[in-house]
């Protein structure tokens, strides 16, 4: 196994994982770290070391609001319950990688993935993550840290007065996870990967960064495929948000502003000065009476526009994807939002002439009426944007896989939450709390497979981890609407037309196509 390897910075030395097959890599850098004078700056490359690093242990978390472990939130019990011991760092600019390589000769595909939590949290070893399970199969792992909310993604005036010609003045977190991913590119020969073969992956904010990643031009040719789970940034949803899903670079340097004047700090470079905690201690205070998120923004050089108008525009890598949700995060409220007959009547409004067409769609009289939309694929926030993306994405020829988790998860009523298929894709269900049974297991085993199999190939079908047939899964497309539906084991099914959300299609092209936004 490898054990001892050369990247371009240095010597590394892994870990034996819980399979010995398997060499684990904790805490690589691949950038230096973005503390003081690099506070609010661009990512850059990682200072050589002498003799041999050992990575044995986690690098820190990403500095965050609350200390994953230490609140009393669903999202604490099941995802992580992490431990006091780990601390939170604006040094965290690290990598794990879990490798399966005998030697460097081999060329194994690679596997990166992008851990979710809004872009304000989430870390790389949450405990529903379990990389060794999936480099088993014959692929390397890289887990990604990158800065989070505040150190993450400020923008504010002097950070893009003090920002040379054509560099990026904000999405700092975002130029991580790209400088990761070139940093996979350039040394995962050293693992045992195959530099050609990279697919990146991420789940809800880490979908959205991974959606983010496929349409910046700074990552071209070096991304062979991705999987979107549960984020996908299509608001078909909400016609009275065309064009409002990002903030543009003035309006989030005005955010940044009025959050630095809420606090108490009169300039950027007093912000600079201050420790991170004291930063942090100040917008844990006054979150309680306003709410300060910090996202991603159109800066111009990395984001350079929403990503409906790419998708439309056809700014997008050309690469295969998994795109999917879980059935019960469809169904919450939070997500689907509140529909009224008033409101129903008002985005009829921007139909214009084809506002009789989409009153004739569906018998709307009432409140209920419209509320009950909501649940539909029409205009459900995640089905809608998710199923709105395969129709689009397919009708120009990209090879896109669609999925729905409507799995039976134990223990309460909590139903496919958001991220329950976290504990399926990385077959640790041995690491959740639920009492799981032999058939949540078996579709464990599934959705690996799938996974997997699309990192080395581009397709999801072949064989699962015990050399069976999978169920076949075949891309989406206009003619054959297939979904892949996660129930007890993985089903096939095909979809039925859906007028209503063509139209909303045909809107969408009207608003963002032919370089409208």
């Amino acid at each position: 196994m490898l054990r001892t390897v050369q990247v371009k910075n240095g010597k590394l030395k892994g870990l034996v994982g819980k399979d010995p097959r398997i060499t684990v890599f904790r805490g690589v850098p691949y950038a230096k770290p973005p503390v003081g004078e690099l506070r609010w700056k661009a990512p850059q490359p990682a200072e050589d070391w002498e003799g041999v690093r050992n990575c044995y242990e986690y690098a820190d978390m990403a500095m965050m609001r609350v200390h994953p472990g230490m609140d009393d939130d669903f999202y604490t019990k099941e995802l992580h319950p992490t431990s006091a011991e780990y601390k939170m760092s604006e040094d965290c600019l690290y990598l794990n990688v879990y490798s399966p390589a005998a030697s460097t000769e081999d060329k194994y595909p690679v596997f990166v993935y992008i851990h979710g939590g809004g872009l304000q949290d989430g870390y790389t070893y949450e405990v529903e993550f379990d990389p060794e399970r999936v480099a088993r199969r014959g692929v390397v792992v890289v887990m990604v840290g990158y800065r989070l909310g505040l150190f993450g993604f400020l923008a504010h005036p002097e950070i893009t007065a003090a920002t040379p010609e054509g560099e990026t003045v904000s999405n700092f977190g975002m130029q991580d996870q790209s400088m990761a991913i070139h940093w996979v590119h350039n040394n995962i020969h050293a693992f045992g990967g195959d530099p050609e073969r990279i697919v990146i992956c991420g789940q809800s904010a880490g979908a959205r960064s991974v959606q983010a990643q496929i349409c910046s031009s700074m990552n071209e040719g070096i991304i062979s495929g991705a999987i979107i789970q549960s984020g996908v940034s299509m608001m078909f949803g909400d016609e009275d948000n065309f064009g409002k899903e990002i903030m543009m670079l003035e309006e989030a340097e005005a955010y940044g502003s009025h959050f630095l004047e809420t606090i108490g700090v009169a300039t950027l470079n007093e912000a600079k000065k201050m420790p991170a905690e004291e930063l942090m201690r100040r917008l844990a205070e006054v979150y309680k009476k306003e709410q300060f998120v910090f996202g991603l923004c159109i800066d111009g050089t990395f984001v350079r526009e929403s990503a409906p108008s790419a998708y439309y525009n056809d700014r997008i890598m050309d690469i295969p994807l998994i795109v999917g949700v879980c059935q019960g995060e469809t169904q919450s409220r939070f997500i689907r939002g509140n529909l009224s007959y008033q409101d129903y009547l008002k985005k009829a409004e921007k139909y214009g002439d084809k506002k009789e067409k989409f009153l004739s769609l569906k018998k709307v009289t009432c409140d209920e009426d419209a509320d009950e939309l909501t649940a539909e694929d029409a205009f459900n926030r995640f089905l809608g944007g998710t199923r709105g993306f395969c129709e689009l994405r397919s009708s120009r020829g990209q090879k896109v896989y669609y999925y729905i988790f409507d799995h039976d998860i134990p223990g309460d009523d909590a139903g496919s939450f958001h991220g329950s298929d976290l504990w399926f894709m990385f077959d640790s269900l041995g690491n959740s709390w639920r009492p799981f049974e032999g058939k949540h297991y078996d579709l464990a085993r599934q959705v690996t497979s799938y996974w997997t199999n699309f990192v080395k190939t581009g397709d999801p079908n072949g064989l699962d981890y015990n050399e069976n047939p999978l169920p076949v899964w075949e891309p989406y497309s206009k003619e054959n609407k297939s979904v892949m539906r996660f129930m007890d084991c993985a089903v096939s099914e095909q979809l039925e037309e859906c007028p209503l959300l063509d139209l909303r299609l045909e809107l969408g092209k009207k608003v963002y196509g032919d370089d409208k936004n």
